[in-house]
């Protein structure tokens, strides 16, 4: 079997385009830098009989949670230091940068929220909220307090399926999309008629890790409010016509 796209995203994904051992960048987009992808999706056991760490009668080897992404010293090293390169340590160092990055990002998300004020725009079309999700590296979401157990596995359930749609969309085909987008209308129409609207926005923003490098992330920002919600600016821009007229 080979690696599938979604479980290739999914590893790039959540790696952050960094080796998991020494964090060096391995994608990059500088066209005049002698390495242009240093990135490999290395196996923790191997499905070679005479390979690293090889375990027989494993149905399949090439699933999410037997990868790492490693930079090419490092996918040489473990392979060869395979008494120091344990299964259970290389699980644990996959582990722990991926919560690396996973934290990293929600960091500077949280960050950036608490020091810039959203004016966000709302959405009403399948299409515009797929744009504004598609593959994002990060997701910032906000939501009013729910008020019974429904409306919260409700609520809950759409900004799952939100992430969802956002970590495929780059895999799918243009025919797909197009249904995607229609599912998104009716989902937007959905969350209408149950009393809330969706509000959102994408940007490129820059997170710095510990050690001062940075990098440019797309975060996708969704936020549900409940229609009476006191936050709510409401333009009429018919009005604002007629007064830009006079």
């Amino acid at each position: 079997m080979a690696i599938s796209d979604r479980t290739r995203k999914s590893l790039w994904a959540k790696s952050g385009n960094r080796c998991s051992i020494c964090k060096t960048e391995l994608f990059s987009s500088k066209q005049d830098t002698e390495e242009f992808n240093i990135g490999e999706e290395c196996h923790i056991i191997s499905s070679k009989t005479n390979g690293p760490r090889h375990k027989p009668n494993i149905e399949d080897y090439d699933l999410f949670d037997n990868l790492i992404l490693l930079c090419r010293n490092h996918h040489r090293e473990i392979d060869e230091l395979t008494d120091t390169y344990t299964e259970e340590l290389l699980r644990y160092i996959k582990l722990n940068h991926e919560n690396w990055v996973q934290s990293t990002i929600n960091n500077a998300i949280n960050s950036d929220k608490k020091t810039k004020p959203k004016f966000l725009t709302r959405i009403t079309s399948g299409k515009e909220l797929l744009n504004i999700i598609a593959d994002s590296h990060g997701y910032r979401t906000d939501y009013d307090e729910v008020d019974n157990e429904e409306d919260a596995k409700y609520i809950g359930g759409v900004l799952q399926d939100l992430v969802d749609y956002g970590d495929i969309s780059g895999m799918v085909e243009t025919y797909y999309k197009v249904q995607m987008g229609f599912s998104l209308k009716k989902l937007l129409g959905d969350l209408e008629e149950k009393g809330y609207y969706l509000f959102g926005e994408r940007n490129v923003e820059r997170i710095k890790y510990e050690n001062g490098k940075t990098d440019k992330w797309s975060v996708a920002t969704i936020v549900i409010k409940k229609k009476d919600s006191s936050e709510i600016i409401k333009v009429d821009l018919n009005e604002k016509e007629k007064n830009t007229s006079t």
